[in-house]
């Protein structure tokens, strides 16, 4: 065989792998065609939701079986996280949404006023209130939607922003907050308003959790970063995609092109 044919064959064949400190991290499981996509998150059991600009979503189990699909909700924030109940906020009409795990039985909500002067980004908390946050003032609250009492509040801390903020998701995750500001990073707040770490990263589109890390994009590499010890690990996943979503079953890294790719996840550990 020539050197120029042995050239093409590994060249073919590292194109399609990705490694974890120098290992393969897996073979591709699927991929799926899909609409442009704008939002990409994960519940506690490994299923995934993408969100096309079309106003769909859809939920996939780890393997990429579709499992549902609500059309015709405009989507500010998504969050399956406490399974079974989905949990959608949509900030122009100030409302949201609980679904069962197949969209099934919606009801629909509405914001107190006297909550915030902007509600940008609503999200369920792990005993049923309500985390807020208000960009008018930065404030970040906690409400109980069946008082109407606001029984945390405290400020985010934004002295140090170089460029107008674009926050874009908020969540809470074993007694923290997240808030998602995509010109500065992640802040990462106790569930009484102490900042706990900040990670200074621009360009985040999304990050979720595995374990007692925290994971995200940064550029070509899938970054890790653990909750407990403030220790970070990294993944070079060979390009830049626009979301990266982790189980126990399965990595789904979708691309620039709105593919949605999956891959095994056993390297990840």
């Amino acid at each position: 065989m020539s050197i120029t044919k042995t050239i093409c064959i590994l060249c073919f064949t590292f194109s399609s792998c990705y490694f974890v400190n120098g290992q393969q991290i897996g073979k591709k499981i699927k991929e799926i065609k899909s609409a442009e996509v704008i939002c990409a998150t994960v519940d506690r059991l490994g299923n995934f939701f993408i969100v096309s600009k079309n106003n769909v979503i859809k939920k996939f189990d780890a393997q990429g079986k579709l499992m549902a699909t609500l059309k015709g909700k405009n989507t500010t924030l998504l969050e399956p996280w406490y399974h079974p109940s989905i949990f959608l906020y949509n900030q122009l009409n100030q409302k949201y949404w609980i679904y069962g795990r197949y969209f099934e039985n919606g009801k629909e909500y509405s914001l107190d006023p006297s909550w915030a002067i902007q509600p940008t980004l609503v999200c369920p908390s792990n005993d049923n209130k309500l985390w807020l946050f208000d960009a008018a003032d930065a404030s970040i609250k906690k409400v109980n939607p069946i008082t109407k009492e606001v029984v945390i509040e405290f400020y985010t801390d934004t002295l140090k922003a170089k460029a107008a903020p674009a926050y874009t998701h908020l969540r809470e995750y074993q007694n923290m907050i997240f808030l998602l500001d995509q010109q500065s990073g992640i802040s990462v707040y106790s569930h009484i308003g102490k900042r706990i770490y900040q990670i200074d990263t621009k360009g985040i589109n999304n990050f979720n959790f595995f374990g007692e890390e925290l994971y995200y994009l940064d550029g070509t590499k899938m970054k890790f970063f653990d909750l407990g010890t403030g220790t970070t690990r990294e993944i070079e996943v060979g390009v830049e995609y626009k979301y990266v979503l982790a189980s126990d079953e399965s990595i789904i890294l979708i691309s620039q092109k709105n593919r949605i790719l999956l891959f095994e996840s056993k390297q990840i550990y």
